[in-house]
């Protein structure tokens, strides 16, 4: 079954960050577009299992935030010369983290049968 809020949360997530890197003047459209596509995967995984994910344990959710944030800003660091290109490698960075995380989530959350699959117990 297609969950129609996860699509709509990501392709907005996909076209909100690849124009806001274009208008900032990003000339590169391969970059554009792989930010759109990657931020779009990463919006969608992560909505389709925000259950999961919200109920995970306290370390992972704070691995989480550092794997997503801390990253990107300490390992794309301002000394880089990147000459304009840190805020949309920094970006790249966040989304590919994002995507990753909503996909291992993906991966790991029990499918339609195994839901509503019921095991009997043996008395």
């Amino acid at each position: 079954m297609t969950d129609i809020k996860s699509l709509a949360v990501g392709g907005f997530a996909g076209v909100a960050v690849a124009g806001i890197t274009y208008v900032d003047g990003v000339e590169s459209l391969q970059l554009v577009v792989c930010l759109g596509l990657v931020w779009a995967f990463a919006g969608w995984s992560l909505t389709r299992n925000r259950r999961l994910l919200r109920d995970a344990d306290a370390l992972p959710s704070v691995l989480y935030a550092l794997l997503v944030v801390g990253v990107p800003f300490f390992g794309v660091h301002a000394d880089l010369a990147l000459s304009g290109l840190r805020e949309p490698l920094m970006f790249l960075t966040m989304g590919v983290a994002a995507a990753g995380i909503g996909l291992g989530a993906e991966i790991s959350a029990p499918t339609e049968q195994e839901r509503t699959t019921t095991v009997a117990t043996a008395d």
